[in-house]
């Protein structure tokens, strides 16, 4: 049993290729001088605009077949759906700031927010986070593309006097750049061809719905994002480009001292 959960968890750390990234804190800061850690799991998944050919397309070695391919690793290094760990640590800073460090597996986020209270148990916050971005991932030979990233998140949320529960949904935009080597499937062959260059623009508009509770210095929370995906860029010199549209449910255990 032990050697299946190692298994498990190595799994869910060696799933850098994948993109889920959710914030998975509430709209109000932390204290100054308070320090949360958190680690837990989110998914990427398309329910919108499967990085496939049009319908009616070859599905053979033409170009129908050729752009298919390029297409689909637009969307493996741009959205990245999957599955992904969630590990970060935040900490309160005085005047109502806070800021944090997260690893969601594809990106390294440093990210820096303000609360402004709207009464006594609600507040808007502000976020600034930029990203390193690891597309290609541990394991992933067939890609080897790194990037960097912007995003703003925009919460909205509440919680009860003792802090047992608290909810938030707002925003996050974002904007992504990438470049690197992909290898494509050969025709005909059963592994993939030669290292061919790629470049990619990533525009992410999303909505996120987050909840959490617990009991003073645990508290486990819940979050899901509505994502609309459009990347464009160019795959061994021919433009490609993809919309999608993505859910990122996540979920994660953090600890306050």
């Amino acid at each position: 049993m032990s050697r299946r959960w190692a298994a498990g968890l190595l799994a869910i750390a060696c799933a850098g290729c994948h993109g889920g990234g959710p914030l998975l804190h509430p709209a109000h800061v932390l204290r100054p001088g308070t320090v949360s850690l958190g680690g837990g799991v989110s998914g990427e998944m398309v329910i919108a605009g499967a990085a496939t050919a049009p319908p009616g397309a070859s599905t053979g070695g033409g170009p129908a077949a050729t752009e298919d391919a390029a297409r689909r690793k637009l969307s493996e290094i741009a959205v990245a759906p999957g599955v992904a760990p969630w590990v970060s640590g935040r900490v309160g800073i005085e005047g109502d700031n806070e800021a944090g460090l997260t690893y969601t597996g594809r990106a390294l986020r440093l990210d820096g927010r303000h609360a402004f209270s709207l009464g006594e148990a609600t507040a808007l916050s502000v976020g600034l986070g930029a990203s390193a971005l690891f597309a290609g991932g541990p394991g992933a030979e067939e890609n080897d593309v790194l990037g960097a990233g912007i995003d703003v998140p925009v919460l909205l949320g509440f919680r009860s006097d003792a802090d047992l529960y608290a909810l938030w949904l707002g925003p996050r935009l974002g904007l992504e750049l990438l470049g690197g080597e992909v290898r494509l499937p050969a025709a005909g062959a059963a592994t993939p061809g030669p290292p061919v260059d790629a470049s990619g623009q990533h525009l992410k508009v999303g909505f996120v719905l987050g909840v959490r509770g617990g009991f003073r210095h645990v508290h486990v929370a819940l979050e899901a994002t509505a994502t609309y995906h459009h990347a464009t860029g160019e795959i061994a010199g021919a433009p490609v480009s993809i919309d999608q549209g993505t859910i990122v449910p996540g979920g994660g255990l953090t600890v306050t001292f």
